[in-house]
C-alpha cells in the first residue's frame, strides 16, 4: 500500500458524516469505496487522529454522527473535559465504555471503531 492510498482513505473515512449528507450513496458503500476494508491492519488510532487533528471541524460531524444513531453500538460521547467511546448491545447495556486525553482521541478511536462494525471487519 503507498502512503497515498493511506492518507486518501483517511480522509475519506474521516470524512465520512460531511460527505454522507450530499451523496446519493449509502455510508457501507462509501466505505467500500475508501477501500478502508483492504488497509484497515495498516491505519491506526493514532493516523486518525493525525487527520483529525489538522480538521478539528470534523469531530463535530461525528458527534452528530454518534447522536443521531440512536440505536444500539459504538458512541462518543464529548463534554467540557470528558472524552469517551463506548458501545451498547441491543438491550441498551454498555458492553464497552473507555475515556481519553482528548477530543481527538476518542473521536479517532471511534471512527475506527464505527467503520469497522459499519464494513462488518472484526477488530
Amino acid at each position: 500500500m503507498t502512503d497515498m492510498t493511506k492518507t486518501s482513505c483517511i480522509e475519506k473515512i474521516c470524512n465520512l458524516p460531511a460527505d454522507i449528507k450530499t451523496s446519493k450513496q449509502s455510508s457501507f458503500a462509501r466505505l467500500q469505496a475508501s477501500k478502508f476494508a483492504d488497509f484497515y491492519n495498516d491505519i491506526t488510532e493514532q493516523d486518525i487522529q493525525g487527520y483529525l487533528s489538522q480538521h478539528k471541524h470534523l469531530i463535530a460531524d461525528w458527534e452528530l454522527w454518534s447522536a443521531d444513531k440512536r440505536t444500539s453500538g459504538y458512541y462518543l460521547f464529548i463534554h467540557s473535559d470528558s472524552f469517551f467511546v463506548g458501545s451498547l448491545d441491543k438491550d441498551g447495556k454498555q458492553v464497552f465504555s473507555k475515556s481519553y486525553a482528548t477530543a481527538e482521541d476518542a473521536c479517532a478511536e471511534f471512527i475506527r471503531r464505527e467503520v469497522c462494525a459499519i464494513l462488518e471487519i472484526s477488530m
